[in-house]
């Protein structure tokens, strides 16, 4: 007799996936894990066996959206080529990824919301925070040297990019109808290029 599958991986997926949609729609303290349940089509208990808590499942949402950014920061990290370009690759990956990123924006800022109030929650945001600067300060630092970047102090300039994406996506979220992200990511990157690039 063949060992049975070991759906975890799968299960955890499926309910990832409809605590999400759940979440984008009915906020964290409207939604209910019978909502959840139902979302997934499976019994409230079997979800129990995999998240304890609700409180749990937005931890698990959250930290599965922090680390598919920094995936994509880390990959253009990591690429040949000019600090701009790989700056420019990694805001590109962001530009394409937006129909998928931007319906979750509720449950982000909600999630920073109760980041206002909990420890535990700012520690896992000041985490995300801390390896997106870093990254982003690493990439600068490399165009300094190279003479790519006038000299300037590489960790405000980092968190002038990621406060760009930030700052952008909150626009967005207040007033969709008068920002495309797209076309304001891009202002925001070329005009930050600008004051970055050495000049003879």
């Amino acid at each position: 007799m063949s060992p049975k599958p070991n759906v975890t991986a799968m299960r955890t997926a499926q309910i990832i996936e409809a605590a999400t949609s759940v979440f984008a729609a009915k906020g964290f303290d409207g939604a209910t894990m019978d909502d959840i349940a139902e979302a997934a089509g499976i019994n409230k208990a079997t979800i129990y066996l995999y998240f304890d808590s609700k409180d749990a499942l937005i931890h698990a949402i959250a930290e599965q959206l922090f680390a598919q950014e920094l995936a994509g920061l880390q990959a253009a990290h990591d690429l040949p080529g000019s600090a701009t370009e790989r700056l420019t690759a990694y805001y590109e990956s962001l530009i394409a990824e937006e129909a998928e990123v931007l319906p979750l924006m509720p449950i982000f800022c909600e999630f920073c919301a109760l980041g206002l109030r909990r420890e535990d929650v700012r520690a896992v945001i000041s985490d995300f925070i801390g390896q997106v600067t870093g990254l982003l300060e690493s990439i600068i630092e490399e165009g300094i040297a190279d003479g790519e970047f006038a000299p300037t102090d590489a960790r405000q300039a980092a968190r002038a990019l990621d406060a760009l994406l930030s700052g952008t996506l909150l626009h967005w979220v207040y007033a969709p109808e008068e920002v495309d992200v797209d076309a304001q990511l891009r202002y925001g990157v070329r005009l930050i290029f600008r004051g970055l690039v050495s000049h003879p």
